[in-house]
């Protein structure tokens, strides 16, 4: 619902417009998210574009609220979406690009934080980088459990209500900003302050402390916002301090401080997000000083490697791990996790009974054409398996055929999965295994059926590659308990619900000959009625009327025209 994240944006902006320790991008991700995922789901768009238009949501308000195309584009796909894939370049570019564009004719062009002048002073000082690396993993590790142990504070207080905890967090907030101001808001004045050295050593560091207690504060006690922001003016002091005393340690090898702010925001924002392309990029649009690209880049990988090691967890997936919820980054991943191993488990007939003979094993082997067959007692519970090449070794020995069954034969199973497991769980055994079948177990153990290998690549095509549907999963009406069972159609074949065109209103099926024109056959018709829908199991005369929809079968061209209102198979 859009609703709720319109309150939460206001909200934001309220807290940030307050001096909340928040960034102010925070609202425009919410909203540019919100906007595409309404605008996806009311044109019917499939789970995986509308993932993409997301994506271009988030971009396309990242851009705007830094002026950062290239950074927006990049944060989306390295940390929304968790991909690179050309299909999904392209539309967040465009998307970063038009909103970069109209931010601009509102506002200036020029980097938010300039830094001319800071350039590397010779190779070696790469190692000083390179343990502001180091630093920079240590700070990113100890914003992101700042955040969390005030969050875990603040969820203690069960004396104020949950409403209050925000206006709580504000009013310390204000105690700490009447002593020292630079802790207040996003720390846009903050970091160019550090960028242009106008803080000594001293102060750097004490203010770094304030502002990570400042962020943790407004956030753990519930203000929405972003963190990316204050991350960068974190790293900004932390850096400034940490070149103060490199600068100090090697005064002819090293530059000023001002470019250790510089990349120790970069440093920072990489550890805490777990996104060096984002961060490095992000930085350079924010500077617009090329200079310290190589900087920017050792010191921001270095640091997202080992944050990771030290703490799995970004800023933004820490909240949700606490939460119990199971990320997964990659959208390859994330398409297979929406599924449960139940959704494509298929009943099994061909399993034996510990008793069974060996005539039995083989006749059921023949019409199995299986290399494996399953081993299941009178309560369905999985005994083991019985394979066609222990078989082969069985034939040699005379003696072990006359007294061998089933029970004799079979031998343990080493991999099984539930019926409420995840595909993307399944694809995981699949591949430490070279069987093409995996048996399903129910909640209380009992065989349920088994998981194809093909059909799980079959999903893999449809909701990762785009190809059309080559399965579908029929559930009988007199069984509304059933999971169903999944069938596999032809190849290029696809079932779908379509609305009756306008053409055929008034037709039966006989005249409408959808099977002589498109090549499509009507197998049920959905009808509304006074109380819900009636289902219609049609023959050649029955009649279309206006608002039908027509459940069809036929090749995915034929289909795709008829959706789309033609009477004639698409080229």
């Amino acid at each position: 619902a859009v609703r709720p994240v319109l309150w939460s944006a206001a909200a934001s902006i309220a807290a940030v417009g307050a001096g909340g320790s928040l960034g102010r991008e925070g609202p425009m991700l919410r909203l540019g998210a919100a906007v595409s995922s309404w605008l996806g789901q009311r044109t019917g768009l499939s789970s995986r574009r509308l993932k993409i238009l997301l994506g271009c949501g988030t971009a396309a308000g990242f851009a705007a609220a830094y002026n950062v195309p290239i950074g927006g584009s990049l944060f989306a796909m390295e940390v929304i979406l968790g991909s690179f894939a050309l299909e999904i370049f392209g539309p967040i570019v465009v998307a970063s690009v038009i909103a970069t564009l109209l931010a601009r004719a509102a506002e200036s062009a020029a980097p938010i934080y300039p830094a001319p002048g800071y350039g590397l002073v010779a190779p070696q000082e790469l190692l000083a980088y390179l343990g502001l690396g180091l630093v920079g993993a240590a700070a990113a590790v100890t914003f992101v459990l700042g955040v969390r142990g005030f969050a875990r504070l603040f969820r203690r207080f069960a004396a104020v209500p949950e409403a209050a905890r925000p206006v709580l967090g504000l009013v310390m907030l204000a105690g700490i900003g009447m002593f020292v101001p630079e802790v207040l808001g996003n720390g846009f004045s903050t970091i160019n302050g550090a960028l242009q050295e106008r803080f000594a050593l001293q102060l750097l560091a004490g203010i770094a402390a304030l502002k990570l207690i400042a962020t943790a504060l407004t956030a753990g006690s519930g203000c929405p916002g972003g963190h990316f922001t204050p991350s960068l003016c974190f790293g900004a002091l932390v850096g400034g301090a940490y070149g103060e005393l490199v600068h100090v340690a090697f005064p002819a090898a090293t530059g000023s401080s001002g470019a250790y702010a510089a990349v120790g925001m970069a440093a920072v924002a990489a550890g805490a997000s777990h996104a060096p392309l984002s961060a490095i990029l992000i930085l350079f649009e924010f500077t617009g000083n090329y200079d310290l690209i190589l900087p920017l880049m050792l010191a921001s990988i270095v640091s997202s490697v080992i944050a990771r090691r030290l703490y799995p967890f970004s800023i933004y997936t820490e909240p949700l791990q606490r939460r119990g919820v199971e990320l997964s980054w990659r959208m390859e991943e994330a398409a297979l996790a929406g599924l449960r191993v139940d959704d494509m488990a298929r009943d099994d007939p061909d399993t034996l009974r510990p008793e069974q003979s060996l005539p039995e094993v083989l006749d059921r082997f023949l019409a199995a054409r299986r290399q494996r067959l399953f081993v299941v007692d009178g309560d369905r519970r999985l005994l083991g398996c019985v394979l066609l090449h222990e078989i082969k070794h069985a034939l040699r020995d005379p003696a072990r055929l006359e007294a061998a069954d089933a029970r004799g034969l079979m031998v343990p199973v080493p991999e099984a999965v539930r019926g409420a497991d995840r595909l993307h769980r399944a694809a995981e055994v699949f591949a430490r295994s070279d069987y093409e079948r995996l048996p399903v177990l129910d909640d209380e153990g009992r065989y349920r059926g088994v998981l194809a290998k093909r059909d799980l690549l079959a999903v893999y095509a449809q909701e990762v590659l785009g190809r059309p549907a080559v399965l579908s999963t029929f559930v009988a009406s007199d069984q509304p308990g059933s999971k169903g069972s999944a069938v596999e159609l032809p190849p290029d074949f696809a079932l779908r619900s379509v609305p009756a065109p306008a053409a055929l209103g008034g037709l039966t099926l006989a005249e409408a000959s959808l099977p002589k024109l498109l090549g499509v056959r009507v197998i049920e018709i959905r009808r509304p009625a006074p109380d819900g829908w009636e289902w219609i199991a049609p023959d050649a005369a029955t009649v279309i009327a206006p608002g039908d929809e027509l459940v069809v079968l036929g090749p995915a061209r034929a289909v795709a025209s008829l959706l789309e209102g033609r009477l004639e198979a698409g080229g």
